[in-house]
């Protein structure tokens, strides 16, 4: 993946399969968190760094520093799946009032939140990591 500076690869997981990211060039912060304790484990990157996100863990990327990041990503799995977490929550039929219930958000910024995640799911995830 290529990410331009201040680009991000948003929290989401991969039920299928365990990542492994090595960074290429650049800097990159990159953490996931736990299921069990909920702990958030996070590291810098730096070229020739690795990081292993392990299956179905909630995990992110983003780019360090005034440079472009490249990193390349290998899989446990030839289908790792994904799943984004903020498509999952508000890129969808889910009715506001249920999302106000799980997430204690207002139902106004969910409003706003899918009016967002709904333009930039039929655009692609290209477009939600460019704009971040």
């Amino acid at each position: 993946m290529v990410m331009v500076p201040g680009g991000v690869a948003p929290l989401h997981s991969h039920p299928g399969g365990t990542e492994l990211i090595f960074v290429i060039e650049g800097s990159v912060v990159s953490g996931f968190i736990s299921a069990t304790l909920n702990r958030v484990y996070t590291k810098t990157l730096y070229a020739g760094d690795l990081m292993v996100l392990p299956q179905g863990q909630l995990h992110f990327q983003y780019s360090h520093g005034n440079t472009t990041a490249v990193t390349l990503s290998s899989f446990s799995s030839d289908n790792p799946g994904l799943q984004i977490l903020d498509f999952a929550l508000f890129a969808n039929d889910l009715p506001t009032e249920v999302a106000n219930k799980v997430t204690n958000l207002d139902e106004l910024q969910i409003v706003k939140l899918k009016a967002a995640l709904f333009g930039l799911r039929r655009e692609g995830l290209d477009a939600y990591v460019l704009r971040i």
